[in-house]
């Protein structure tokens, strides 16, 4: 137990000067000296900056709609979206043959009642 609890106490402290220096290392560029000159930027037009900025997310916009719609295009289906459960109808926890093959309730059925009328 005395070897365990040796070997734990050196790893520990091992782990804590490596995450100093790693810390460290990380800090070393913060106190780089500042440039003496700054170069002028390429001073590109209005126009072109905002046709860049506007443009590209368009044209991803774009191209992703056409990427979704493109399959269901070239097979000829409708890209409604109400249309596209129309068909296949479906009743979660139903009878699994379907309404045609349930029992039939009575109308006049006088089991218990539950909710607001607290018959029970």
């Amino acid at each position: 137990m005395d070897m365990k609890t040796t070997l734990l106490r050196r790893l520990t402290r091992a782990g804590a000067v490596l995450s100093g220096l790693s810390v460290a290392m990380l800090a070393v560029p913060a106190s780089a000296a500042p440039p003496q000159t700054w170069d002028d930027p390429d001073s590109e037009p209005l126009l072109q900056t905002l046709g860049f900025l506007i443009g590209v997310p368009l044209l991803v916009v774009a191209l992703v709609t056409l990427a979704v719609y493109l399959p269901s295009m070239m097979r000829g289906q409708s890209t409604e979206p109400a249309l596209a459960f129309h068909d296949r109808n479906e009743w979660f926890g139903g009878p699994r043959k379907g309404l045609d093959s349930g029992t039939p309730v009575p109308a006049e059925d006088k089991g218990p009642k539950g909710g607001g009328s607290a018959q029970w």
